[in-house]
């Protein structure tokens, strides 16, 4: 039963060949035990990560900010994450179709970028903050609330209806608030010449009079960062989520809100060509006559469409004035980033400038956004990494990569495998890894159980001072030749977390394996279980070996007794199979004849089934060698001969 147990905790590991010889290798700054990167800020500089259902924070060079306790968090955002270590996940139906992920029972507070809790736990949800800001739903009341940035409470709101899946955020000063209020039929649509209201009155709140509840109409209230009322806005639909960019915020006069029956999400269906652009004062800026309209870009280009004779839509960008920048005659478009846009037509894509000038031909089945000067777009179904100019840097056979970051990108193979590419064509990592981030001047790199971090500038300068036709590795040891006979079992024991190094590279595969060594390796591979044992049975053990848990472990499943561990003794063949058969559950079978293995040694049964298995074959000829001393290389081939196969 152990040994069913054994494989499949540890069953479908990679089938790894043997890498190209290295000239040189880098080693990694710090490795993680962590299952997913979900997120990254980079804003921040924090990532996200998932380790058995709960979420935490590490820093891009592999620090640990906040380890994984969360039941939810959200990303880095201002300096400040949402977080909360109650709730249950649970998917409900969304309108229009679908499904989305809704936390119940929950309850957030923020961490800063630090780890330290700024605001307590006591909102239901918990909206991004920006410019200092940040709105919540309090958990008691459930009413929305402005937060300022050491979570002081500026001001409610009764009114507002924020749905699942909707979010709300300052930009330039301003947010945007979906509110019920009733409307009078004389009211103007916005604000006017009305200006912010006096500092020391409080933020407008329903006034109750006993009156029966007459109907509201859901408009959209815009507020200034200490919550007081600027205007409202009684369009059928404000962008809300993105709100002001360049001054701007789109706007829809016409449509109709559609809302699940369960209430949690809703979607908006704009009436035709009624899509235009409100200013900072609430009056209009751009008229309502685009079929949709998108928010302006940090190269203040907004992405608007209108219909053509023959009834299809056509696509282009406006500046804030309005103006036509480029024109409106393409199938889609992209926003502008860094000063590029791609456009499309007829099914190819193009890149243009801030002024509408083709950069390139449409010669693109898929095209990217650029980042750091350069774009990824597939040609002939190879990625192509086109500069400014339009020139093709280089191309390469992947499914999709990463927008640069650092001078490299991440690319994926349709096989899954992840390499990374510098913006020169020059391959830093091979398609080797099951993962792969590359923000910021780090790699984070994923094979196995292990995420690997490095320092992106080392990789380049390993990569550069290597000869033509060479290949650089990245977290392989320097004295573990390709071609080696343990090469194999090195590599896989290296990407489940097995083993580490001995230092500076290197693994030392021909030093002399200790008993606690080899049974740190075996609890390694089975998970790091924390041990059921009540008290330390050893005199020579205390917590502060690194061996600590892995003796306790080694102790409850009896693969030592006694109340001497002897962590520093030397292990030979015989115990190290012996381990690995007591492990499996000391299952019988047939004795091996080898001269030096005598039936009644403690050992034939270990011995016996260690050949059955494939563990060995002994160390040549009729002879097993029981007493001779295993190195770290053979150690490492034992386990994998047992622990990797199906």
């Amino acid at each position: 039963m152990k040994r069913k147990l054994l494989a499949l905790a540890l069953g479908c590991l990679l089938c790894l060949g043997l890498a190209l010889p290295a000239f040189g290798a880098v080693e990694e700054l710090v490795d993680l035990r962590v299952d997913d990167v979900t997120a990254y800020s980079q804003e921040t500089g924090i990532y996200t990560v998932r380790t058995e259902g709960r979420y935490g924070f590490y820093r891009a060079d592999g620090i640990q900010l906040v380890a994984p306790e969360y039941a939810a968090v959200g990303e880095f955002s201002g300096g400040m994450a949402a977080v909360s270590l109650s709730g249950e996940w649970e998917r409900v139906r969304a309108a229009g179709g679908g499904t989305v992920r809704v936390l119940r029972g929950g309850r957030f507070g923020y961490v800063d970028t630090g780890g330290t809790q700024v605001v307590p736990m006591k909102y239901s949800r918990a909206f991004p903050y920006s410019e200092g800001r940040a709105f919540a739903v309090d958990a008691v009341s459930g009413v929305l609330v402005l937060l300022d940035e050491l979570g002081r409470e500026l001001a409610s709101f009764p009114e507002a209806e924020v749905l699942e899946g909707e979010t709300v955020r300052f930009s330039e000063g301003r947010a945007i608030l979906p509110i019920r209020r009733q409307i009078e039929a004389e009211e103007p649509q916005a604000g006017g010449d009305a200006g912010p209201t006096d500092p020391a009155e409080e933020p407008l709140v329903p006034v109750e009079t006993g009156e029966p509840e007459r109907e509201t109409t859901l408009c959209y209230l815009v507020i200034d960062d200490l919550g007081r009322e600027l205007f409202v806005l009684t369009d059928a639909y404000v962008d809300f989520t993105e709100g002001y960019r360049y001054g701007r915020v789109a706007v829809a006069a016409e449509g109709e809100w559609v809302v699940d029956g369960a209430g949690p999400t809703r979607y908006f269906l704009p009436s035709s060509d009624c899509w235009g652009y409100r200013d900072e004062r609430g009056e209009t800026a751009v008229s309502g006559v685009y079929a949709s309209a998108a928010a302006f870009s940090g190269d203040g280009m907004a992405a608007v469409s209108i219909r053509s004779e023959e009834g299809g839509i056509l696509w282009g960008f406006v500046n804030p004035e309005g103006s036509e920048a480029v024109p409106l005659e393409y199938d889609a478009v992209q926003s502008y980033e860094e000063g590029m846009a791609a456009v499309c037509r007829d099914g190819a894509w193009a890149y243009v400038d801030l002024n509408g000038r083709a950069v390139t031909g449409f010669l693109y089945e898929e095209a990217g956004a650029f980042r750091e000067g350069v774009a990824l777009a597939r040609r002939n179904g190879r990625l192509n990494a086109v500069d400014r100019w339009g020139r093709t840097l280089f191309t390469v056979e992947a499914a999709e990569g990463r927008p640069f970051s650092g001078g490299v990108t991440a690319l994926r193979q349709a096989d899954g495998l992840y390499g990374i590419y510098d913006s020169e064509g020059g391959e830093l990592v091979p398609f080797s890894y099951d993962n792969a981030f590359h923000w910021d001047g780090y790699l984070w790199l994923k094979r196995g159980n292990l995420w690997r971090v490095y320092e992106t500038a080392e990789v380049i300068a390993a990569r550069q001072a290597t000869p033509d036709g060479m290949r650089v590795e990245v977290g392989t040891f320097t004295d573990v030749p390709a071609d080696a006979w343990y090469a194999e079992a090195v590599t896989w024991a290296t990407d489940h977390d097995v083993i580490t190094g001995t230092g500076g590279g290197q693994f030392s595969p021909d030093k002399s394996c200790t008993v606690g060594e080899i049974l740190t390796f075996l609890w390694r591979a089975m998970g790091r279980p924390e041990a059921a044992v009540e008290e330390n049975p050893f005199t020579d053990v205390t917590p502060n070996h690194y061996y600590y848990q892995a003796a306790m472990w080694a102790y409850e499943y009896g693969l030592v007794e006694g109340d001497v561990f002897g962590a520093a003794a030397l292990c030979s063949r015989s115990m190290a199979v012996s381990y690995l058969w007591r492990l499996a559950g000391s299952p019988m079978g047939h004795l091996a004849h080898f001269a030096d293995v005598p039936w009644d040694a403690p050992y034939s049964w270990a011995v016996a089934w260690a050949v059955d298995a494939g563990v060995t074959s002994g160390s040549g000829g009729t002879y097993f060698a029981p007493q001779e001393i295993c190195s770290r290389g053979q150690i490492v081939t034992f386990l994998y001969r047992y622990l990797s196969r199906d």
